[in-house]
């Protein structure tokens, strides 16, 4: 099963890609927004989907977006 979210938002740049899934990790924008997190969101979810044979990743350019994709095994 393939699961996308796609955001024709502004893109995440390489370097931060890189980081993303890390526990903590704020993008730059982030941690300027007025809205508070903690970077546990995303890195969270990855480990729920790799515990449960899956894969997530992320795509992202500029003019085209971000793409969140998760792919899990058929049940």
């Amino acid at each position: 099963m393939l699961l996308q979210i796609h955001n024709t938002g502004s893109h995440i740049p390489l370097e931060q890609q890189q980081h993303i899934f890390e526990l903590f990790y704020r993008a730059p924008i982030a941690r300027s927004s007025t809205k508070q997190g903690w970077g546990l969101g995303l890195a969270i979810s990855k480990e729920i989907v790799e515990r449960h044979g899956g894969q997530m990743w992320v795509e992202s350019a500029e003019g085209k977006g971000t793409t969140f994709s998760v792919s899990l095994p058929n049940p």
